[in-house]
Formats: C-alpha cells, sequence, structure tokens
C-alpha cells in the first residue's frame, strides 16, 4: 500500500492505494497536532491485506515560514565589500506605476551579515587567499551572536568553490551541530545577489524541515521508513535530500496538483489547459501544453502577482520549478471592510482553526466558504463526505453582522460581492500564467479541480473568455492523485560563462562527469542508483550582453557550434518573435536525473473511482442573473447526457456549480465536462482507452 497525504493551510487531503487498484480517499482539517494520529488512523482502518511500502507528502511548511517570516535566525558570510547584497537585490526598484510600494526587508538582517578577506577572480584563479586567522575571527563571531545556520556565499565561488569548501569544512570542525550552506554545492551559477539570494533561502529552511521531518517521521516509521517529498519542479525526492535541499519543497502541494491536471490532459488529448486548484486558503494557476506543466528555472518568494512580480520584487529562488502562480484567495479567506468603505477577500484566512463561521469550530467572520452556504451552493447540512457538519444560521449571521449591514446590502447581495470580489483575486493568477506569459487564455480549456475550485470556475471563465471546463473525479484530492505519479527527480546546474565559439567537448564532457557523480551519490543516499535513472541535458545560451537565456535541450555528443547556433535563433523566434544578432554566449549546462514513475496508474483509477451517491434535491440558490431560484441538486453519477444549468453536482469532496447560460455533460473518463451554451462542441473520448 502506497500512502499519499497532502497538506494544505485548511484541508489534508489523503489518498492510499494498494497494486490491486484498491483506493481509499480521505479529507481532514489540517490540525497539525492531530495529523499524523488522524492519518494512522486512516491507515488502520483501511482494508488492504498489505502494510505502508512508502509516503509521497506535499506540504506548506516552507512556503508558510516564508511567508509569516517565522524564520530561523542565520548567518550570511560573503566576501569583504559584498556584506549588503541581501539587501541591495541587485539594485532592484518599484515598478513605475506602483505608489504603494515597500522594499521587501531581507531575509538576514545586515548586523548577521559578516565579510571575509578573500578574492577569487572571474576565472577561478586566487586574488587574495582565504587566510586561517580570518576564519578563527568568524568562528568565533559565529557562536557568539547564537544562530541556527549559517550560509556561505564568496564571489565568483560558482568558478572555483575552494574557499567555500575550506570555511564550511573549518567551521564544521569547529560547530559540528550547525547546518552550513555552501553556494557553491546549492547555486553554483553567476550573479551575485541571486546566487546569494537562493543559498539563504535553503539555509533558512534546513532547522525548520528538519524539526517537521523528526516530528513526522517519528508517526509514521512505525508503517514505513521510505518517506518520499513533493517538489516544485514535479518531481519527489527522498527525505535524506529534503533536508539538506528543502528550497525545493516550497511550492510542493501545487505541483502536485499541476502534475496530475497534466496527465489527465495528455489523456484527453487538449493541448492547452489551465490547471486551476483552490482549496482552502488560496488558489493556484498552472499552464500546461501538450500534457506537460510549463516550468521557470526560478521563482519569486515574498512578491505579489502582477507587474511588481514580474519586475522581480521578491526573494530569487533558482531551482528549477513549474510556472505556477498563487494567491491568497480560497474558501476559508475572510472578506472584511476597509477604510474607504470597499470589501475586501483575503489573504487572510480562517485556516483549519477556527475556520470559517459555518463550521462551528469557532470562527465569527465571514469567509468564502460562508458566501458559498448563504447564497446555497455548498450543502447547508454537511460537507466533505458528511464528516464536517455545516450551520447555515451561523454563516448568514456572519456575513450579515460583518458585510451586509454595515453598507447596507441584502445578505445574498453581500455574499454574491464576497465572492465576486474573490473571483477577482483568482483571475489575476489565471492570467499571469496565461496572457501574461503570451498564451491566449481563450483557447484554454480550464481544469478544475481542489475543495472550492470546481465551485467557481464557470463565474471565472466567463470572465476571462474561456468556455470549457473539465472537473475530474474527486477533484477535492487531485493533489494526493498527483503525488502517486511523480518519480524521483534531481536537478543539477554548471555555469560556463563565455563565447560558444570556445566551449569544447572537453569543457561539457567536465561538467557532465561532475554533475553525473553529484547525482550518483545523491541517489546514493536515498537509497536509489544511477544505473536505473533518466538523465537529460540542456543548455542555456544568450545573446552577449543580453540578460535573459533560452534553454535547449542537448544530445551529449560532440558539439555542432553551427546547430546550436541555428536552434537558438529557432526558439528565440519563437519566444520573442524575431531572431535578433549578434555573438551567441554560452551560459551554462544543466542535468535532470529522474527515476521510477507511476504515470500509468492516474488516469484509469480515477475513471475506475466511484461517483458521489445520487443526491437527487432541490434547494435554494442565488444567481445574479435570475435571483434566488430552486435548484436541482445532483450527484456525479446522474449526469448521464448533456444537462443546462442552473444546476449543483454534489461531490464526497467538492460541490460544482453549473450556473445559467452553461451545461454539463459526462465523458468517458468520468469527467464532468461544462461547456458555455452557444459555445463551439469539442468531442471528448466516450469509452476509457485498453
Amino acid at each position: 500500500m502506497r500512502v499519499a497525504f497532502d497538506i494544505g493551510g485548511t484541508f489534508t487531503d489523503v489518498v492510499l492505494v494498494d497494486d490491486g487498484g484498491r483506493l481509499v480517499t480521505r479529507k481532514i482539517l489540517s490540525e497539525h497536532d492531530r495529523l499524523g494520529d488522524e492519518i494512522a488512523q486512516i491507515i488502520n482502518t483501511a482494508v488492504f491485506d498489505d502494510g505502508v511500502s512508502s509516503f509521497v507528502h506535499a506540504t506548506t511548511v516552507c512556503s508558510n515560514a516564508l511567508i509569516e517570516r517565522t524564520l530561523p535566525r542565520v548567518a550570511f558570510v560573503t566576501t569583504k565589500g559584498f556584506a549588503h547584497v541581501l539587501e541591495f537585490m541587485g539594485h532592484r526598484g518599484p515598478a513605475e506605476q506602483d505608489l504603494n510600494w515597500e522594499r521587501i526587508s531581507p531575509l538576514v538582517p545586515n548586523e548577521l551579515c559578516f565579510q571575509v578577506d578573500e578574492r577569487t577572480l572571474a576565472d577561478g584563479s586566487i586574488a587574495k587567499p582565504l587566510e586561517q586567522r580570518d576564519i578563527d575571527v568568524i568562528a568565533a563571531v559565529i557562536r557568539d551572536v547564537n544562530v541556527e545556520a549559517v550560509a556561505i556565499c564568496l564571489v565568483n565561488s560558482f568558478v572555483n568553490g575552494d574557499h567555500e569548501r575550506r570555511l564550511a569544512a573549518e567551521l564544521r570542525r569547529m560547530m559540528p551541530d550547525l547546518p552550513i550552506c555552501i553556494s557553491s554545492d546549492i547555486d553554483p551559477e553567476m550573479k551575485e545577489y541571486e546566487r546569494s539570494s537562493t543559498t539563504v533561502i535553503n539555509t533558512v529552511l534546513i532547522p525548520l524541515v528538519r524539526q517537521y521531518l523528526d516530528r513526522l517521521q517519528a508517526r509514521l516509521d512505525e508503517y514505513s521508513s521510505n518517506l518520499r517529498i513533493m517538489q516544485s519542479n514535479g518531481g519527489t525526492m527522498s527525505s535524506t535530500v529534503a533536508r539538506r535541499r528543502p528550497m525545493t519543497m516550497i511550492e510542493s502541494g501545487p505541483a502536485a496538483g499541476a502534475l496530475a491536471a497534466a496527465e489527465i490532459s495528455s489523456c484527453l488529448g487538449i493541448g492547452q489547459v489551465l490547471s486551476f486548484d483552490m482549496g482552502g486558503t488560496t488558489a493556484k494557476a498552472c499552464f500546461i501544453e501538450s500534457g506537460r506543466a510549463l516550468e521557470k528555472p526560478q521563482m519569486e518568494i515574498g512578491a505579489s502577482v502582477g507587474a511588481a512580480q514580474l519586475r522581480g520584487q521578491g526573494h530569487t529562488l533558482r531551482t528549477p520549478s513549474l510556472d505556477i502562480v498563487e494567491v491568497g484567495a480560497g474558501g476559508g479567506s475572510i472578506a472584511w471592510i476597509d477604510d474607504s468603505g470597499a470589501v475586501r477577500v483575503g489573504p487572510a484566512s480562517a485556516g483549519a482553526s477556527p475556520g470559517p463561521a459555518c463550521y462551528r469550530k469557532g470562527g465569527t467572520e465571514p469567509t468564502v466558504t460562508d458566501a458559498s452556504v448563504v447564497l446555497g451552493y455548498i450543502n447547508a447540512e454537511s460537507i466533505a463526505d458528511g464528516s464536517l457538519l455545516i450551520d447555515r444560521d451561523a454563516a448568514v449571521l456572519a456575513v450579515s453582522t460583518h458585510i451586509a449591514e454595515p453598507l447596507g446590502l441584502d445578505v445574498m447581495e453581500a455574499a454574491h460581492g464576497i465572492i465576486a470580489i474573490a473571483d477577482s483575486t483568482m483571475m489575476r493568477a489565471l492570467r499571469a500564467v496565461s496572457t501574461e506569459r503570451g498564451r491566449d487564455i481563450r483557447a484554454a480549456t480550464l481544469l478544475a479541480f481542489g475543495g472550492s475550485g470546481p465551485l467557481h470556475a464557470a463565474s471565472l471563465c466567463e470572465s476571462v473568455g474561456i468556455t470549457r471546463i473539465i472537473t475530474p473525479p474527486m477533484p477535492g484530492v487531485l493533489s494526493a492523485y498527483g503525488l502517486l505519479l511523480a518519480g524521483e527527480r534531481l536537478d543539477y546546474v554548471r555555469s560556463i560563462e563565455r563565447p560558444l565559439r570556445l566551449v569544447d567537448d572537453a569543457l561539457l564532457k567536465a561538467a557532465y562527469a561532475e554533475m553525473l557523480d553529484a547525482a550518483a551519490n545523491d541517489l546514493r543516499l536515498a537509497g536509489s542508483s544511477i544505473d536505473n535513472a533518466r538523465i537529460s541535458v540542456s543548455v542555456d545560451l544568450r545573446y552577449r550582453f543580453e540578460p535573459g537565456e533560452l534553454n535547449l535541450d542537448y544530445e551529449f555528443d560532440s558539439i555542432d557550434h553551427d546547430a546550436l547556433i541555428e536552434r537558438f535563433m529557432e526558439a528565440r523566434t519563437e519566444e520573442y518573435g524575431f531572431a535578433g544578432d549578434g555573438e551567441v554566449h554560452f551560459a551554462r549546462v544543466r542535468m535532470q536525473v529522474t527515476t521510477g514513475s507511476n504515470q500509468s496508474i492516474v488516469a484509469r483509477r480515477l475513471s475506475q473511482e466511484a461517483s458521489a451517491n445520487p443526491v437527487g434535491s432541490v434547494r435554494q440558490a442565488y444567481f445574479k442573473s435570475l435571483g434566488t431560484v430552486q435548484t436541482r441538486v445532483l450527484g456525479r453519477s446522474q449526469i448521464d447526457d448533456v444537462v443546462a444549468g442552473p444546476l449543483i453536482i454534489e461531490e464526497p469532496t467538492t460541490t460544482v456549480v453549473v450556473p445559467p447560460g452553461w451545461e454539463v455533460s459526462r465523458d468517458g473518463f468520468d469527467n464532468l465536462v461544462l461547456e458555455r451554451q452557444g459555445s463551439a462542441a469539442h468531442p471528448f473520448p466516450s469509452v476509457v482507452p485498453d
């Protein structure tokens, strides 16, 4: 039996599956002091014959710590003259139109940034050696300031990391229990700020992740010691690697959902899909082309969506990740009135505790979930397959007291306004991964999942011009399904900064051999072998003096400069609309190492998963164009033909709203397909293929 669990801000999704295809799913509140016990209880009550072979886990522990700035004290050591590199942030300034811009504070305060008097030149030669007396001084200072980890980033160490390795070795000898990260291991690439920021982010997360995994594994080891962690890039890693490189798990939960959405879109043969995952705390969007989620080589931590994010206002983290944009709008997002009298929704969330007012757990402020209960979209008695009771009167009281009465509105109008404002926030995420990336959002299909995604999908699509929506079976736990899809993945990079014409086979093969050795060592520590791995290589090229590179797949054979230049020109034309001219510059070589994947399991298993029990009732629901009307409530299994809205489809893990002007049908994979009435029809498979 394999167990996948995705811990979100409000709910934790749990999926158990064995080799025979038997499946158990659960959705539980993310009450962290009880999570281990609840997962153990689910395992103990599952009717499987065999024990647990492995756990796959996604968590928000890293992203939450960075957003909330609940971080340990960390020392930063760099070359003399560069102590303020984290504060300067590469000399970035505000977007011209952003009148409310505030500089984000560095993750390490100035008083914990220290300097050593050494210097490595850009060609790797040593201009000033690292003296032992300087090491002794730094060690004494670090002892006195009482930090929990140390980040080391010396100038030009991506070319020659000898000084970093020597400094780290001496500090470990003097302080053996102190975690130490060096940039030549974490991010051996050019650009001092980006390398420093990446190394610091990894360093500040190490103490947190070690404590978190210690607690988690203490509870789970009685079932299996094989714990794998989802990474931001859509692959998994062992808990051993996660303790050393926690920066790769910041977007682990969103990546799992996008991976599952990509697999479903591939099975359906849809070229362009927008993955939309709305949970209790946040909403996530990712663009998928030809069954593959788009990736990016780095991300911003702590930046808002929109122009400010594009200008790089957050802390830079240079590690490959799926191109996911996340906003603070979920079912638990709190609605409030600002000083100007305008209604705002989020980013503060009621979370799992006290939760929305309708949960009967002490919450009194109105949330998006409360608004949906008031409008009649969510069952007024219970959700989460009957495990969570709902109090509609409490939801009405919260919306009325905090929003409707202060603004002189009808409670239905106030609730509808809360939904509309939350939708406007989520539209920014959809546009950020599509329109702002040069894709036509109107040509995409929205794949909606998460506990709240299918409820908001149709109203979102009306606003952005999308005419088709897919909601897969068990959408509320799809991210946990995605965890079962992922194979192990490790990424490595080496900088080779020089004109392409000066890059020869010997240089590339040396970088390849160095990365291969690192991969073999990491896999061995994780209990695996490089012999069973799939290895792919790519290179980053740019015109000289341009700031951004293009990544090209590379077959590791004798280098053909002319062929690489031709491919670079083609890629540049596709990306920017013109090829340009100039000397082509080589930036870096990348290696991606992947092992075992379960990519055959989900499409069939999702189609075989039992649909919600038939509902077949009627209840009052509010729609802007109709007002409050009697609305049919059905189960997924009752959609055996094209059914026009308004309609509500209740599921064990979510609710699907089909508003007026939309119609819904069910395809051969048991997906619900919503389409705007009057839009062009799109064929889907009528049966599950062999």
